[in-house]
């Protein structure tokens, strides 16, 4: 049976990006229909930053060398460390149980939202990242599909510069997570209430559309 792991970012009640999200969430059931959805609203429901218990675990098996699931799974030892990496565990088992990843990803002040930051740094545990030796990792071939709501528009010439979608990228590639990593911008959402952005509404919308029709086209793979 398929699962579709759903995150979606915007803090915005009428959010571009869960709009695109939910087209790709709808078609890939249809797609899938004995398929399995697990769905979580990062604004709505905020993953805790990682803290001082985290980080003294992830050092630990860094320190170790220590690559095994396993036996990263049982590395934290005091009260709060287990507290905090069951936490981290939770996340990084629904992702490890995901064939696809989708993601809705607004860009906050050219980068991506604290809150999928977040998540990011709870998952990128070491014995996940992809081994130097054969570029492979417990997450290779996973699908991963990032629906973008950017504001303005982004690329070569242009005012203004994209840090969203390298670092994604690069995050991603990390971790396996960019074997099969597909990207739906959907840009200039501000011209809907920004007045000086207004004559390129029709731009905006056209954007949009390319993007949900790209998120249903993905669903049906």
């Amino acid at each position: 049976m398929a699962t579709l792991l759903h995150l979606d970012c915007s803090a915005r009640p009428e959010s571009v990006s869960a709009q695109i999200t939910a087209e790709f969430a709808a078609a890939w059931h249809v797609a899938h229909p004995e398929g399995r959805r697990v769905h979580r609203n990062l604004a709505a429901d905020p993953v805790p930053h990682v803290d001082g218990a985290h980080i003294e675990t992830v050092t630990r098996l860094e320190t170790s060398g220590t690559l095994d699931l396993g036996e990263a799974r049982r590395a934290a030892r005091t009260l709060a460390e287990r507290r905090s990496w069951g936490l981290s565990w939770k996340l990084i088992d629904e992702l490890l149980a995901a064939d696809v990843l989708l993601i809705g990803l607004p860009m906050y002040h050219f980068s991506v939202p604290s809150v999928f930051k977040a998540w990011l740094d709870r998952v990128a545990i070491p014995p996940l990242f992809v081994s130097p030796k054969t570029g492979r990792g417990p997450l290779s071939g996973t699908r991963v599909v990032v629906a973008t709501a950017r504001g303005a528009t982004y690329g070569q010439d242009l005012p203004y510069e994209d840090f969203q979608e390298p670092y994604v990228r690069a995050a991603f590639r990390a971790i396996g997570l960019a074997d099969d990593l597909v990207f739906l911008h959907a840009e200039m959402t501000k011209a809907g209430h920004v007045p000086w952005l207004a004559p390129f509404r029709a731009a905006a919308l056209g954007s949009l559309r390319q993007a949900v029709e790209g998120a249903r086209e993905a669903a049906r793979r």
